[in-house]
């Protein structure tokens, strides 16, 4: 199915944190852990918005509360012009099948003592979609075609996969409910990299054929660089570069995008890259440093980084970046 409306905002996050309380039933005897700082985030129609940074980071909590899977201490996220965030339980349920995920381990988000047929067609029996069990049966057989696995494996259980075709069947149980957005955590980082193609490609020919947008959450910058269309880098639950994937590896500009970059792999045997290595280790979120959150890593801070929190500036209309240097 072709959707029109290229250029609509399917998905709009704005200042979007989450901190959660730990080390004691009572707030004031804890800690906080800010894994969101006050982020913002667009995705449009038939785009693929990559969202890329070291384990810790926030990618996947940003994920999980963009889905409301858990909920956001502040901020708004609006699907389509609806504020998502102020849905209640029962229209939270009526909208939810507009956005699906793909887990990042196929080895454990699917249920082990269910088939492949039961898996795929929960969504439906939940969203009480499909007139009878035959006809729900005939949809279920349909997507799984399109993703590549075969009828016969419908009565088959999930340790009876491969790891690639496990997620194959993540993938349509995620399709099943025909979704506008799909929020992609890590769906290829346990794989093989020859079954991580087969999964990329995939995705993109679903892409293509239903109009989809997704959120492809990785810390595997080559991943990235081959789904997106744009990409933000996360770096302590803080976005500090924003710019379209071609902009952002010719022009990396953000020193610590530098550094992510510097270790990518190139495809000329013959290139000399020098890779940046960052002094130190990822401060804890319970303790972010003040001023820039990477001052305490980045090779350029001056006394001002110390001090300071950057604003994210426009460079152009394809490229943003939080750093004092551009300010």
């Amino acid at each position: 199915m072709d959707r029109t409306g290229k250029d609509e905002t399917i998905l709009e996050v704005k200042n979007l944190t989450k901190e959660f309380h730990v080390g004691g039933k009572i707030k004031a005897a804890g800690a906080t852990v800010k894994a969101l700082n006050h982020i913002n985030l667009t995705v449009k129609k038939n785009e693929t918005v990559g969202l890329v940074g070291e384990s810790g980071c926030g990618k996947s909590t940003a994920g999980r509360t963009i889905m409301r899977l858990i909920e956001p201490t502040e901020g708004e996220i609006y699907f389509k012009g609806m504020n998502f965030t102020a849905l209640g339980k029962r229209e939270l349920q009526k909208n939810r099948h507009l956005i699906q995920m793909i887990f990042q381990d196929p080895y454990t988000s699917l249920n082990p003592r269910k088939t492949v047929g039961q898996i795929i067609e929960e969504p439906l029996i939940i969203n009480k979609i499909g007139n009878s069990k035959e006809e729900r049966v005939r949809m279920v057989m349909d997507i799984m075609h399109k993703c590549g696995l075969r009828e016969d494996q419908y009565f088959r259980y999930p340790h009876e996969f491969s790891g690639g075709q496990r997620q194959r069947i993540g993938i349509a149980r995620s399709l099943i409910l025909n979704p506008e957005l799909i929020i992609c955590d890590e769906p290829v980082s346990a794989l093989d990299v020859s079954i991580q193609a087969q999964i990329l490609n995939l995705l993109a020919d679903v892409k293509k054929e239903n109009g989809i947008s997704y959120l492809f959450i990785s810390h595997n910058m080559s991943v990235v660089r081959y789904v997106s269309d744009k990409i933000a880098v996360m770096y302590l639950g803080n976005i500090v570069e924003y710019a379209t994937t071609e902009e952002l590896f010719s022009h990396p500009l953000h020193p610590y995008t530098q550094a992510l970059l510097s270790v990518v792999p190139d495809a000329n045997p013959h290139a000399r890259k020098e890779k940046i290595r960052l002094k130190g280790e990822i401060p804890s979120p319970m303790d972010i440093p003040d001023g820039c959150p990477f001052h305490t890593r980045c090779p350029y801070a001056t006394v001002d980084c110390k001090h300071i929190v950057p604003k994210m500036h426009s460079i152009n209309e394809e490229h943003s970046v939080c750093c004092l240097k551009y300010e």
